[in-house]
């Protein structure tokens, strides 16, 4: 079998470290070090920087978690009848459950909830804010998935949903990796977990509101 190359070998020894340990607390020696490489300058070489290997390996999180579930809920969004919130809700509870089944996922979990919660907490709702046309088109989706609400308010509440999950997600994965256990919040039954996250997805989504447009 042919040994991956150096640009591959840095991605794997990043996503480890950083999804064990976090994007702060781990150095460009480290990753090195962990990829057997000795020269310095091959991260800047590969990827620019450590910032842009961070953001190399969000995009492979991106494109599961990312436009491909929202075009899933726009297609939902946009059928012959409105869609229940519980259904709305399904697609990226189910996604995010899917990720954490596995090691890789997990890893790449803990990292999502580094980068969109404290190294660039705002890149979803520029995302929203963009005005490009798969965006309007998600937020007609929301509208009509929740017309009780604003419309901003909708967009809002389907922010905060995807946080939540995210640190649902970021707190299982981190138990699964290290093999602690957790009864508080019953995080080793992968079925009562889905369960408490689609609880939560909705709960978010659907509480009244005295907000106005």
């Amino acid at each position: 079998m042919d040994e991956p190359d150096a640009r591959t070998r840095l991605r794997e020894a990043a996503l480890d470290l950083f999804g064990r340990q976090g994007v702060a607390a781990t150095s460009t020696r480290e990753i090195l070090t962990a990829a057997g490489m000795r020269n310095p300058s091959a991260i800047t070489y590969h990827f620019g920087s450590k910032a842009e290997l961070v953001e190399d390996l969000v995009s492979e999180l991106y494109q599961v978690q990312g436009p491909p579930m929202l075009r899933r809920q726009v297609e939902l969004g946009e059928g012959p009848e409105p869609p229940s919130i519980e259904a709305w809700a399904a697609i990226p509870v189910g996604n995010s459950a899917a990720l954490i089944t596995t090691e890789r996922g997990c890893l790449l979990a803990r990292l999502l909830w580094e980068y969109d919660g404290y190294l660039h907490p705002d890149v979803f709702e520029e995302y929203i804010a963009s005005g490009n046309p798969f965006t309007v088109r998600w937020l007609d989706a929301v509208a009509r998935t929740l017309p009780d609400l604003p419309r901003h308010v909708g967009g809002a509440r389907n922010i905060t949903m995807y946080r939540t999950l995210e640190w649902m997600m970021a707190r299982r994965a981190g138990r699964i990796l290290t093999g602690q256990p957790s009864g508080a919040i019953r995080m080793h039954d992968p079925d009562a977990f889905q369960q408490m996250m689609q609880e939560a997805a909705v709960g978010i989504l659907s509480t009244p509101t005295k907000l106005t447009d």
